[in-house]
């Protein structure tokens, strides 16, 4: 609950500026979509869970996978280009 009750407050303080900011561009509509559409395919794998031994499974292996997504490609391709300006 109180976890839940932090992460409302977190979300609501910022996502109307986001909402009415897609409202206004177009283009940054279609990036929000395209940046947050593995997150919901990934999440979706939840619903195969039929205990509670695959939902912490299932549920540790989404929250590996989008780190890997949104944390770990974005780093190694940073990592990466700074390699081929530094040659």
């Amino acid at each position: 609950t109180q976890f839940m009750g932090t992460f409302n407050d977190i979300y609501y303080s910022f996502s109307p500026i986001i909402a009415d900011y897609e409202r206004e561009n177009p283009y940054f509509k279609e990036a929000v979509k395209l940046a947050i559409t593995p997150m919901i395919s990934s999440l979706s794998l939840m619903q195969n869970a039929e205990s509670e031994s695959e939902v912490l499974g299932l549920g540790l292996s989404v929250i590996a996978l989008n780190l890997g997504m949104y944390i770990g490609l974005p780093a190694f391709g940073i990592l990466k280009l700074y390699q081929i300006r530094k040659n």
